[in-house]
Formats: structure tokens, sequence, C-alpha cells
């Protein structure tokens, strides 16, 4: 491989991963208000904030670390009091009383207004602040901390239709096949990869955590295996454990930083803690399960290019989960066919599952992703692979992540208007 697109692949990866506490759609509209709020003087009087229907429903039930209010309006507020994005998606983090106290005050003083668009299909936030002295609009879109308008004395909405014209389309990972990505993974210089191994660290850390809780989905797995109703502590069984309990402390407000994937931090989880617990299980030295890492997320990175950052289905199964899964292929030792197989395995079985937004249950969807991508990868290795002529599948790599985000994107937007519909009146 080139030189060029050894780097630009490398760029990818180290453009895709990123750390982040608590939710990555509140710290999204946290850091978009913080932007505003610290690129004006004067006391707040009024937010105006305009969010996609997508993110909308990630935010609305998900929990805050060291918050006890949910919800946009309550992300809003934190971000223009901290109002400093020099720590990313992660300025949630190590948030004092004083801060706390004055976000609650804002609420209390109805200082917030927000606007559901339902005609957008990408991540959209547009955050309108009011002060005594200047007004500013900051507007999010696409990735969680992709600022794209700052302007200053305007309060009209900011044409998106308009800008997705205009942008270019092409995104780089789409110059590249799977074939392109297993020789990376394969052959760049170690060293040039390692800092994947910091995904794992990170987010074995919020496991722990997670699995202290009792009440945790993967505090039970141990009590199922205690109880005999599990086959012991299998490689499947390891990583949904590991998953769904870094998963539910994260969901349920754990202070501690994962690091993401795509934006998403139950993406990093299920792609870090997946391809390392099935590492573990089944001996497979450090060197092999870096390179997995790297494929994973080359490939999740792909199909997230054809879902969109947020969509109507769980992107830890037909994303990050497709990604793990290739991984835990490839440092098996597996070849190019038995990767694409395990796509379609798990392309031609879990896809559909929708997201219902962010919350503690996520947990339950990565035990799903986790557990299945293992077993979906080692079906793959010993022969067993769904036809390539069933459903949206086809023969070709391309083609099948094309259908994919077909359905998932244009086929699924009236699924998605139901999903919100549905959450919003179980709110009343």
């Amino acid at each position: 491989m080139a030189i060029e697109r050894e780097n630009e692949l490398i760029n990818i990866l180290k453009d895709t991963i990123g750390l982040a506490t608590g939710c990555t759609e509140p710290a999204a509209i946290a850091y978009s208000c913080a932007s505003a709020r610290e690129k004006v003087i004067g006391d707040i009087i009024q937010l105006e904030i305009t969010v996609d229907s997508y993110l909308y429903k990630n935010a609305l039930n998900v929990s805050i670390p060291g918050f006890d209010q949910k919800g946009v309006k309550a992300a809003a507020a934190l971000g223009l009091i901290i109002g400093d994005t020099k720590k990313g998606l992660n300025l949630l983090k190590d948030m004092g009383e004083e801060v706390i106290k004055k976000a609650k005050d804002l609420l209390k003083r109805n200082a917030i207004k927000l606007k559901v668009v339902d005609n957008c299909d990408i991540l959209f936030i547009q955050s309108i602040l009011k002060t005594d002295k200047e007004i500013i609009r900051v507007v999010t879109l696409e990735k969680h901390n992709n600022i794209v308008d700052i302007s200053k004395n305007t309060v009209e909405d900011f044409d998106f239709v308009e800008y997705l014209k205009k942008k270019e389309k092409s995104n780089p990972i789409s110059n590249y096949t799977l074939d392109d990505f297993i020789e990376f993974a394969t052959n760049v210089d170690l060293t040039k990869i390692e800092f994947l191994k910091e995904g794992i660290e990170y987010n074995l850390k919020m496991a722990e955590a997670g699995l202290k809780d009792v009440n945790s989905i993967g505090n039970k797995f141990d009590t199922l295996i205690d109880k005999g109703y599990s086959m012991g502590e299998s490689p499947a069984v390891y990583a949904q454990k590991l998953c769904s309990g870094a998963s539910y402390g994260r969901m349920s407000g754990v202070q501690l930083p994962v690091m993401t994937s795509t934006g998403s931090g139950n993406h990093g989880i299920t792609l870090f803690l997946t391809i390392a617990a099935a590492g573990e299980k089944l001996n497979i030295r450090d060197e092999k399960i870096t390179r997995a890492l790297a494929l994973g997320q080359l490939i999740n990175v792909y199909i997230k290019n054809h879902t969109g950052a947020l969509s109507a289905m769980c992107g830890c199964g037909i994303a990050a989960g497709i990604g793990a899964s290739c991984g835990i292929v490839s440092m098996m030792d597996g070849s190019s066919d038995q990767i694409f197989g395990t796509i379609l395995n798990m392309v031609g079985s879990i896809s559909g599952i929708i997201c219902d937004g962010a919350k503690e249950g996520c947990a339950y969807k990565l035990a799903l992703a986790s557990g299945w991508a293992i077993q979906s990868a080692l079906l793959s290795i010993n022969g067993a692979v769904v036809n390539y002529n069933d459903g949206i599948l086809c023969g070709e790599f391309s083609k099948v992540i094309s259908n994919l985000g077909y359905v998932c994107g244009p086929g699924m937007k009236s699924t998605n208007a139901a999903i919100v519909e549905v959450m919003q009146k179980n709110c009343v």
C-alpha cells in the first residue's frame, strides 16, 4: 500500500476515536452550547436550541454524569455554564457543584427553548444564544463535535439543506475496499496504531465500574454462571459481560471517560471490548489484537459513512459489532472470504434492531451485539455463512453495506418518527 494511503487510514483511525464522559449526544449538545458561550460576553438571557430527531431521541432518557436531570435542555444548560470546549466531548467530566447549581438555575427560569426538526437526516445542533450584550449562532453538523458555522448577530435558522448541497459528498473512507482494510491492518507498522490499545484500557475501567452494580446485566452474567444456566465464561459470554457492564455504567452516569468510536461511546465499548474479550479468552497475542482493532475500526467507519452518525437502527450491532466480528476473524488468521462471511452473518441476522434512544437498556443490546459478533466470527471460520443471495445481502462488500445504509436511512425514516413519537408520549 502506498505510504500516502497508509497515512490517510492512520489519520482516519485517529480522527474517529476520542474520549468522552457520559453519552455523546448530551456531550455534543453541551459542546455546542459551551462553544457559543465562550465566544460572547454578557449575562445569559435565552438559548434557543434546535436538534434533529435522531439526536433528540438519544439525549431524551440517558443519564448525565453528576447531574440529576436528563434531556436536551439539561445538557444545554451544563454546556452554557461550563463555557469551555478545550476538553472536547469530555467537557462533562468533573463538573463542580457551582456548575451544577448555575445550570439548574438556568433551567428553573426557563431560559432554554427547544425545537426538534423532523426533516433532517443527519446529526444537527443549532444553538442561538442571546446575552444582554451579544447574539451568536453555533451549528454542528454530521459529527458530534463538527462545528460548521459560528455567526454573530443572527437569529435566522441555518440552512442545512443548502449547506449539504454545496459540501463535497465524498468521504475518504469510501475510496477503500475490504481488501485494502485487510492489507493495511496486516502490514502497517505496529507502532503507528498502538494508540488504539488505549481504547481497551479506558473501556475496561468503565466495565469494572459497571459490573460493581448488582443491578447491571453484566453483573447478572456471573449469577447465571454460578447457577449453572450458562456453560461457563465462553469468549462470547465474557464479551457480553464486559460490554454490557461498561454500557450500563456509562448510561447510568458513572463519571469515567470511555473511548468512543465514530462519535459513540457504546460503539467504542462494543468494538474495543468485544475484540479484547475474544483475544483474552482465545489466547491471542497483543499484536494481533491491535491489528484486529485497526481492521474493525476501519470497517466500522466505512459502515457509518453509509448509515450516518445516528439512525433508526442500533449501530452497536450493524456497525461496531460488524467491525468487531471482522477483527476477530482476522486475529484468528481467517481469510478475506471468512471476514466477508462474518459480515454476511451479521447483516443477515441482527440488522434491523431499532435504536430507541440512549438509556441504561442499551446494555442489553450491547450484550446481544458483542456475543453474536464472536459467534458469527467463529461460525464463518468454520464454514457457516448466510447465503449472499438472501434478503438485502449480495456477494460484494461495498454493495452489502450500501444496501444496509439504504434500508437504515431512507428506508426507516418513518420508523424513526414512530419511535420518537412513542418516546415522547411515554414522557408525558
